[in-house]
């Protein structure tokens, strides 16, 4: 490379050394590997598990529905997030599925496998189960008593079952009670417990929570988990009464924005009585609900005692509907006696037996004492009626001979007429002479000489005035051999 360079003379060119080039620096992006995601894909395998579908997603992992490649048979796939995999994750996950084979309860799912993905992540099988969360039917609306206490005692079955091997939950809540149908009680749903991936083994001493991880969920927790002290089956009580006190009232015991508050109200708060949010609720299940929900472990009732309060709440809740039903339908039963009282004489006699018995018993009442009042009136008529003919028969004993002579021959000789007729005293008269027409006399008794019918009177007697014939009787006089006559 040469220079002009301008001298005395003139200009010279000048050679210059030549400088090479200044190098080009080009910027480079660094560009990281695209993170691993967690989802399986349609088509994936997990062994010989074909993936379907995702079924679900939580803080733990995710579940798919997948189908066995050569049996067909459907089963539920259970994965860890991979941001979550450790040590410690992989051996929970496998406690998982030892507790529920070690409880084997119906009302807890089912696990009979467990693998692991190529990627390293553990998975475990599950029964696929159809139905819904318990959280997603209490969103639907309400849950009437009698189902949420069905609900509840399928769960108290679940837990009688772990307490008894050893077992607890840790955490229980709505989204973990899984509803199933049932054939053969369509409104009475099964339940499902699932998700033991944080259930406690008592005895178990191996360190299965994560380091920094929450073990439970805070509208559920314990007073005794949120001091991160030692847990026990009366645990399960508690959180089991946070979830009665859901279903029953439709909100939680303690609401805060954050789980901080919240958990600080499990400490110290006292919930609000149910009564103030249902005014009829029976006082057993209050003070069931409020003993569950104590602060102090062992101020709370165990399972056992829990299931047998609720069975009897069951039968109160029971016997309370019955006995409204029968209030209900009692209008109905009552309404005959608004009918005018016109009506119900109008019917016929026949058809009384028919009517209501507040009915018939006034008329039966009026009845009575209208045929007491006759009867009295007859008794009283009938012994006036004897008194006065007694009389009358005493006081005309020619009645009783006229009935002698016309029933029967009278006898050869009386008491009455044997007397001396050759001195009669002048001032003597017959008792009773009765003069007897010719067609009364008897004719055979006449003709026997049998005078005593017509006797000779005196000349006095003949001037006396004839005495009149008394009156005819109403029917004729029997006489008894005593001479005792009875009027009627």
């Amino acid at each position: 490379m040469q220079t002009m360079v301008p001298t005395a003379g003139g200009v010279q060119l000048v050679a210059q050394p030549e400088v090479p080039p200044a190098p080009v620096i080009e910027a480079s992006v660094v560009v990281e590997p695209p993170e691993l995601s967690d989802e399986l894909v349609a088509g994936a395998k997990a062994g010989p598990w074909i993936v379907e579908r995702e079924l679900g997603r939580g803080g733990m992992g995710a579940v798919y529905g997948v189908i066995h490649e050569e049996i067909g048979k459907r089963a539920a796939l259970k994965v860890m997030h991979r941001r979550l995999v450790n040590r410690g994750s992989i051996e929970r996950i496998l406690l998982e599925a030892k507790v529920v084979n070690q409880v084997g309860h119906p009302n807890i799912i089912d696990i009979f496998e467990t693998g692991t993905l190529d990627d390293g992540r553990p998975y475990i099988l599950m029964e696929r189960l159809d139905g819904v969360s318990l959280a997603q039917r209490a969103d639907e609306g309400k849950i009437l008593p009698d189902q949420v206490i069905n609900i509840l005692l399928q769960v108290c079955d679940a837990l009688i079952a772990a307490h008894a091997a050893g077992v607890v939950h840790r955490d229980l809540k709505l989204d973990n009670i899984f509803l199933i149908d049932n054939p053969e009680d369509p409104s009475s749903p099964r339940v499902k417990l699932l998700d033991w991936g944080i259930a406690k083994v008592i005895s178990h001493d191996a360190h299965t929570t994560m380091e920094g991880q929450l073990v439970g969920t805070p509208q559920y927790l314990a007073p005794e988990q949120a001091r991160g002290a030692a847990v026990s089956a009366q645990t399960d009580v508690y959180s089991l009464g946070v979830m009665a006190y859901e279903m029953f009232l439709e909100q939680l015991p303690f609401e805060a924005e954050t789980s901080a508050e919240i958990m600080a109200m499990h400490l110290r708060a006292v919930p609000p009585p149910p009564s103030e949010l249902w005014p009829d609720v029976p006082r057993t299940l209050e003070n069931l609900i409020l003993a569950m929900l104590a602060k102090h472990p062992d101020s709370r009732p165990t399972i056992l005692t829990v299931a047998h309060t609720l069975e009897l709440v069951r039968d109160e809740l029971l016997v309370k509907r019955e006995r409204i039903a029968a209030d209900a339908s009692a209008p109905a039963a009552t309404a005959a006696p608004e009918i005018p009282r016109a009506t119900r004489w109008s019917s016929a006699p026949g058809l009384a037996p028919t009517e209501p018995a507040t009915w018939q018993e006034p008329k039966r009442r009026w009845q009575f004492v209208v045929g007491a009042f006759a009867l009295a009136a007859s008794a009283a008529m009938f012994i006036i009626s004897r008194d006065t003919d007694s009389a009358a028969a005493a006081s005309i004993p020619s009645h009783r001979e006229t009935a002698i002579s016309e029933q029967a021959p009278r006898p050869p000789a009386l008491p009455l007429l044997a007397q001396d007729t050759s001195a009669p005293a002048p001032d003597a008269v017959p008792d009773a002479v009765i003069e007897m027409p010719p067609d009364r006399i008897n004719p055979a008794h006449h003709a026997s000489g049998g005078g005593h019918h017509v006797s000779t009177r005196n000349a006095a007697a003949h001037h006396a005035p004839a005495r009149k014939a008394p009156a005819t009787p109403r029917r004729v006089l029997p006489i008894d051999p005593n001479g005792t006559v009875d009027p009627y």
